[in-house]
């Protein structure tokens, strides 16, 4: 059996593959540790894992601490993608493929071969990425910025009375959009600004390369933002386990 895992930076997610598919899929944030996280993902595992695939964008501490848990309870060593310049049907735009975050590539490859056409990823969790890869499989770019709970955090730290705020599901319209007290206007203010900015940046692209790509969202925060963006996303919650099934299937 194959487990596949996504390392993030606050909490790590997991799957078993039974050929393409994705099987007991799995979550758990790092609280009270990372270690702890890891250890409720082995214990709902098979004993016969024989592969572990894994992404990480939270450090080497994080690989380090994934390798001792998988050989304390299968005897193996994770094997942990990292982007190439040319590898599973994408070309890598950044001159030094080793400083794209590596859940960003996989989750590329799976929006590659789920669409013919163009296709762009948005992935908000902690922070929100944007990337953009053409129908010939080159990657055109992408964008980083701070993620909803970024933002409050900063806001929080640097003014006083807002308080603990709770994002809003569903996108304000007209006046609406207008908070009517601090803690709605910091609410509002947060996902209308990193919608707008996805939305500007899908069409600064879309005009650039006269071709509408297909959107898919991912991510913690996939659902809250999606409902206020204007362009139209396909939601994938698990997009980077996809992508890392899509690696194992070519390898």
């Amino acid at each position: 059996m194959i487990l596949v895992v996504d390392i993030g930076n606050s909490r790590i997610k997991w799957a078993c593959l039974k050929g393409p598919s994705l099987e007991a899929v799995g979550d758990a944030v790092y609280s009270p540790s990372l270690v702890d996280a890891l250890h409720v993902m082995c214990k709902t595992q098979s004993p016969e894992i024989a592969r572990v695939m894994a992404t990480n964008v939270a450090g080497r501490k994080f690989e380090s601490a994934l390798a001792s848990v998988c050989a304390d309870y299968w005897k193996i060593s994770p094997e942990f993608v990292t982007p190439d310049k040319k590898a599973h049907g994408i070309s890598c735009a950044y001159s030094d493929p080793s400083k794209l975050g590596a859940d960003r590539w996989v989750a590329l490859i799976a929006a590659h071969r789920l669409d013919e056409g163009v296709s762009a990823v948005i992935d908000a969790g902690t922070t929100v990425t944007l990337d953009v890869v053409d129908a010939d499989g080159q990657h055109l770019g992408g964008l980083i910025m701070a993620g909803p709970d970024l933002v409050y955090s900063a806001l929080h730290k640097e003014t006083s009375g807002i308080g603990k705020i709770d994002l809003v599901p569903d996108a304000s319209s007209g006046i609406q959009v207008l908070g009517r007290n601090t803690k709605m206007a910091v609410a509002n203010g947060t996902m209308l600004s990193i919608a707008s900015a996805l939305d500007r940046a899908l069409l600064a692209v879309s005009a650039e390369i006269q071709e509408e790509p297909t959107v898919y969202i991912t991510g913690g925060n996939a659902l809250i933002l999606r409902n206020w963006l204007e362009t139209r996303t396909r939601y994938r919650a698990n997009l980077v386990l996809e992508g890392l099934a899509f690696i194992v299937a070519d390898n």
